[in-house]
């Protein structure tokens, strides 16, 4: 369910950026606090606001993939999600010190948009009902037996 939710939020903070990119309006300004404090848009703000609810829920993910009997691959997709969201938000900070105009920072945060939303995408489909290992044998239906002994 958190990984649905993490996938959830992301589309949602796509389309506010996207939003924001094409008809937003950015504060004045290359300063971090006066640009997260900037009234002026409300997408901007919860765009802002969207990208540290991310960072939590992705850090929770990563707690949650630590329980005992969790897959180690599912770990590790779970840890590279984080730290692309991670890229994302450093790149969105990138873009605000820039004064909002480097266009590499805003391209930046797309490149890593797509990555996170790769990596969450192949973690749910570890985990749901009918993803990669559904149907396969179980260990033991793989395992070689002994013949049979013969009685004479």
């Amino acid at each position: 369910m958190l990984l649905r939710a993490v996938v959830i939020l992301l589309s949602l903070q796509f389309v506010l950026g996207i939003w924001v990119n094409l008809f937003g309006t950015f504060p004045p300004t290359d300063n971090l606090g006066t640009a997260l404090s900037y009234p002026g848009d409300p997408v901007l703000t919860s765009h802002y606001a969207l990208a540290v609810v991310l960072v939590i829920l992705g850090i929770v993910v990563v707690v949650v993939a630590f329980r005992p009997g969790v897959r180690t691959s599912l770990r590790w997709i779970v840890i590279l999600g984080l730290l692309s969201i991670v890229w994302a938000s450093a790149s969105g900070v990138e873009f605000v010190l820039s004064g909002f105009s480097n266009n590499a920072d805003s391209f930046s945060m797309a490149v890593a948009f797509i990555v996170t939303t790769g990596f969450y995408g192949v973690a749910q489909a570890l985990v749901l009902p009918g993803g990669p290992s559904a149907g396969l044998p179980s260990r033991s239906a793989t395992t070689p037996s002994l013949p049979a002994e013969r009685n004479p």
